[in-house]
């Protein structure tokens, strides 16, 4: 091993190089971590395109057929779509398209434009298609404006705000929440229309010809051009009085004055909205690609504390879920976990290293952590919950190879004297095992980049930060370290300081454990080798028995505690607009009534904003910091709901405290798919009886529950005489009671709607819409009922599709104290009530739907990405190592590192999830490193003509220490997460605890297992070869597999 040549060598001999290397990680690193994006979590990236195609006054069954399924066979085929789901809703459909991951999205995009803009057959009254790609845009603050004020001043002081807020440096998107949209509505009666023998359309074509601005050219004279234009254009209600209907040869002139009721105000649409108990309207700021959630909080917060000094009496400005309040405090708790974290692994060093080799092992984990930070933006990472986590977990990780890299340069320096010369031999003898050790544990970290769904985002944080650390600390480790090392002062005999025989005192009890305890207990071990094989492996079988049993809760993922708790319900269709606010005052007061018994040490309450939408209703609380509350906002959620009951009339209610990976959705989805309507609603009610079943089911929904009452309009066969149509029909009834849009102006920001249509009272009963008179074309008025006929049914209020056929889908949400969700989903998938199911509907099928769905996909792609994961681990060990068995000796090793994660949850108190499966996945490449050490050691040993017995004890008393070392700095580094009590780190403490336990587990076993495993080989070896001998000194003769 030649001290003078490679890598290594010249940048342990060239201080200055290694240095400026240093230099330039610690100051990118530095510029990005001032500069990074900052948010509460990772972007969610769907890579889904929506379609939505507004079709007023529709019913769901003809929105289906004249828009939803023209647009399914518009896009089938276009390459790239994987799933696609439909929902015609009463004036609108949307189509929803999920994009594989291989596509690119935006090309998929084009092409889906390209289709929709190809459908020649769309009904003629639609609006244009929305048609947009999912773009995650983060809410960073809320600010509502509210208090005793009209609705037109409120939604105009509201208008003005959204202005001001926009102009802010760092803030591009600013939209108004809780207001409804303005609109002109010209209103005639049916008897001032048939006195001037005028139709609604002849009302609306007079508007749409008298209110224009229209270009009329330009005169070109020798002085120059000048531009000719009309303008008539109206856009108030003064302007729209004046508009001339008829202009009688007199002179005399019907205006709309004259006959028409014009009001300038909003759209007829159901909204009521609440902040703190008086009327609001809100505005929601949001990130947008790169923006600082932080930054845009800050300026907003400042903003509304300046503005609300120049309110008018009675009204209010107030900001609220200011992201930033949730996002520093994780910050905070993150920060101080990873301070103490270091703070452990530096002590731990320090007492069995010398103190100036542990600060120089330590220093690179801050190099490692700046160098990530200086490429985390590249892979568009961000500074948030998780990618903080991904700094504390690899926190013990990432000093591994640099402390293996100390430990043997300090052992050599023990043996043969500090030199410079020894210092790189110190360095290389461990170079290559240490390297690979670390790639190993990076090969079980890529798995975490390609998580498919909106789950992804999670895990993919916290593996680029660990991935990138683990990279950096491999550079720092090799070309920075061996330098700063050799610049060591050597160790005098006469050092007789406190520190120094503090650090004796540990150094000699540890030697002495090894030589007295460990090594004779190994030396046994090996001697009895396929006795010991026997006692792990039973001791694997009963720990496999232990974690099997009802031990262990599982969950798919943990709850996220929020600042936030929220009540949704949906009404059936048809409720009135009294009833709606009935209900969701009834959910606010429950909330407000629940605080108010609260002493005051324990109430919970900061805000609460109420809203009404149609038949929907939201009550969202802002509750105070979740650490200082006495109950989690779970608790509070479940005692809400109690205090709510039973409520008639509703079709859906869901009460949470905690969101999930998939946002706020239930927890089990089920999708059944037929084409046979009857069969389909039949099999829905069927599966929405069996899960009432279950106890610890609670708030099930079915998607076809709602349904809304019909008139079909028929044409009577005497209308024929008449020159009349069913398209005449139907085209005077919609004018009347829906209206006709005569034309669109724009006023500030917003487009507004000028509609003509019969006046509210002429429109609230079936006596108006039978009293109603039909023109036809020669201008003669005849009764609706002598030219039409009504047919009473009943509708479905939502239409869902899925891949083309109608889709029904049934969700619930569940105790999992009571129930574990996995058991209903295989009941119910494959048990018998599947088979009974399909015997009785054999048309129907059933699949996951929703966050199920994703769950089931997501624990497809994790048995892959593990099978992955430890091939990977496979061939990293077996290249260095030059062996197909040897890897295998030292992956042995990760089953008894699961059971120790397993049972870390249980002495934790935690369920096991889906992010505890991730950090067994982690844990698999770490364990391994110490056991590369241990093999590597024994070969070189064996190499040296030392026999494989001797070689594998001297093997584990010579690196135990190293093996001790990075473990414990591991679990230390962790430790305070891992004991870490607040609600916010209770998402990312599954993963810590399957990697501190299962780590500490693992090395006891590394440290008698490994090296009676390698003597096993080799005995396995000498009954292949027997007239090899026992005793083997040729290196060439090494046992190589």
């Amino acid at each position: 091993m030649d001290p003078h040549k490679g890598i290594i060598a010249w940048f342990a001999r060239n201080h200055v190089a290694a240095n400026l290397l240093m230099f330039v990680i610690i100051l990118t690193g530095i510029f990005s971590a001032l500069t990074i994006r900052t948010q509460i979590m990772p972007d969610v990236q769907l890579d889904r395109i929506t379609i939505q195609v507004p079709f007023p006054g529709a019913s769901p069954g003809e929105v289906e057929t004249g828009v939803v399924i023209r647009i399914e066979e518009a896009v089938r085929d276009i390459e790239g779509i994987v799933n696609m789901r439909s929902f015609a809703n009463p004036s609108s459909g949307t189509v929803e398209l999920d994009i594989e991951t291989a596509y690119d999205g935006l090309a998929v995009l084009d092409e889906v434009n390209a289709a929709v803009d190809r459908i020649v057959n769309f009904p003629a009254s639609i609006e244009r298609p929305n048609i947009y790609r999912n773009q995650p845009q983060p809410r960073a603050i809320s600010v509502q404006i509210f208090g005793e004020l009209d609705e037109t001043t409120m939604k105009g002081l509201a208008v003005t705000i959204q202005g001001e807020i926009l102009s802010l440096p760092s803030v591009t998107k600013a939209d108004v929440r809780g207001a409804r949209p303005y609109e002109i509505s010209i209103e005639v009666e049916e008897s001032r229309l048939r006195q001037y023998g005028l139709s609604l359309q002849d009302v609306a074509q007079a508007v749409q010809r008298s209110s224009l601005d229209l270009p009329a050219g330009s005169i070109r004279s020798d002085s120059g051009d000048i531009l000719l234009r009309t303008e008539g254009q109206a856009y108030r209600k003064a302007d729209f009085e004046k508009i001339v209907l008829i202009s009688a040869s007199d002179g005399t002139r019907l205006t709309l004055s004259d006959i028409a009721e014009i009001n300038d105000g909003f759209a007829e649409v159901r909204f009521y909205s609440l902040f703190n108990g008086k009327p609001s309207i809100g505005i929601s700021v949001s990130a947008v690609g790169d923006q600082n959630q932080i930054d845009i909080s800050n300026e907003v917060t400042e903003y509304v504390e300046k503005r609300s000094k120049t309110l008018p009496e009675g009204i209010s400005i107030q900001s609220w879920g200011n992201s930033t309040d949730y996002l520093s405090e994780s910050i905070g708790m993150m920060v101080s976990n990873m301070l103490m974290g270091i703070i452990l692994v530096l002590v731990t060093l320090g007492i069995f290293l010398r103190l100036q080799l542990a600060f120089w092992v330590m220093l690179g984990m801050p190099i490692a952590f700046l160098g990530a930070f200086a490429l985390l933006p590249l892979v568009d990472g961000s500074l948030n919950l998780l990618s903080l986590f991904g700094f504390i977990l690899v926190l013990g990780i990432v000093v591994d190879d640099a402390i293996i890299i100390g430990e043997s340069v300090q052992t050599a320096g023990e043996q043969d004297g500090h030199t410079l010369n020894n210092v790189i031999r110190g360095a290389k003898r461990v170079a290559m095992p240490a390297t690979f050790g670390v790639l190993t544990t990076v090969a079980t970290f890529v798995p975490f980049l390609t998580v498919p769904g909106g789950f992804g985002a999670l895990p993919a944080a916290i593996g680029s930060v660990v991935i990138l650390c683990l990279l950096f600390s491999i550079v720092e480790s090799k070309l920075i370290l061996p330098a700063h090392l050799a610049s060591m002062r050597p160790i005098t005999a006469d050092d007789n300081s406190a520190l120094r025989r503090f650090q004796n005192y540990f150094s000699v009890g540890l030697k002495r454990f090894i030589q007295q305890q460990y090594q004779p207990l190994l030396v046994k071990a090996i001697e009895a080798r396929y006795l010991t094989l026997s006692v792990f492996v039973g001791m694997l079988i009963l720990a496999m028995g232990f974690v099997m049993g009802p031990y262990i809760k599982t969950v798919f993922f943990p709850v996220m505690s929020t600042d936030f708790i929220r009540g949704e319900i949906e009404m059936v269709d048809g409720t009135s607009p009294a009833q709606v606010i009935k209900v969701v005052e009834r959910l606010n007061n429950s909330l407000l009534s629940l605080d108010a018994e609260q002493p005051v040490e324990a109430k919970f309450l900061k805000n609460v904003a109420a809203y009404v939408y149609n038949t929907t209703g939201t009550v969202v609380a802002e509750l105070k910091p979740v650490d200082s509350l006495s109950q989690n906002p779970a608790q509070i959620a479940t005692q809400w709901r109690e205090r709510v009951g039973e409520i008639s009339g509703v079709k859906a209610i869901q009460i949470t405290g905690a969101q999930k990976s998939h946002g706020y959705g239930k927890d089990i989805n089920f999708k059944l798919i037929s084409p046979n309507t009857q069969e389909l609603e039949a099999a829905a009610e069927m599966l929405h009886q069996h899960l009432r079943s279950y106890e610890g089911v609670n708030d099930i929904e079915n998607s076809n529950a709602g349904s809304i009452p019909e008139i079909n309009l028929k044409i009577k066969p005497s209308a024929e005489a008449l020159g009349l149509a069913l398209t005449d029909l139907a085209s005077q009834v919609r004018a009347g009671f829906y209206g006709v849009e005569a034309q669109r102006i724009q006023r500030g920001r917003e487009e507004v709607k000028v509609m003509v249509r019969y006046p509210q009272q002429e429109r609230e009963s079936m006596g108006n819409l039978e009293s109603m008179y039909i023109r036809t074309k020669e201008g003669d008025e005849v009764p609706f009922t002598a030219v039409a006929e009504l047919e009473h049914r009943v509708s479905p209020s939502t239409i869902r599709r899925t891949s083309g056929q109608r889709a029904v889908i049934i969700s619930a949400d569940i105790n999992t104290t009571i129930t574990q969700p996995g058991k209903i989903v295989e009941d119910v998938t494959q048990g018998e009530f599947s088979r009974q199911l399909l015997q009785k509907h054999p048309d129907v099928s059933i699949e996951l739907g929703g966050a199920s769905q994703e769950e089931e996909e997501l624990i497809q792609r994790m048995i892959f990405t593990t099978v992955l994961a430890l091939f990977a681990i496979y061939a990293l060990m077996a290249i260095p190592l030059k062996s197909y068995l040897q890897p295998i000796i030292i992956m042995a090793v990760i089953p008894f590192g699961m059971i120790g994660a397993l049972i870390g949850h249980v002495i934790v108190g935690i369920p096991f999830s889906a992010l505890s499966v991730y950090g067994i996945i982690a844990l698999a490449g770490v364990v391994v490193n110490d056991s590369i050490i241990l093999v590597d050691f024994v070969n070189k040993s064996v190499a040296d003509g030392m026999d494989y017995v001797e070689a594998a004890i001297k093997a584990g008393s010579e690196r135990f220490r190293a093996i001790m070392l990075t473990s414990v700095t591991t679990f230390f580094g962790l430790l305070p997460i891992l004991t870490e009590t607040s609600l916010s780190a209770q998402l990312v403490k599954p993963m810590a605890v399957s990697l501190g336990f299962g780590i500490l587990f693992a090395t006891v076993i590394t440290l008698i297992l490994i090296p009676c495993l390698y003597v096993v080989l080799n005995d396995i070896r000498l009954l292949r070869r027997p007239s090899a001998g026992s005793n083997v000194s040729n290196a060439d003769e090494s046992f190589t597999g």
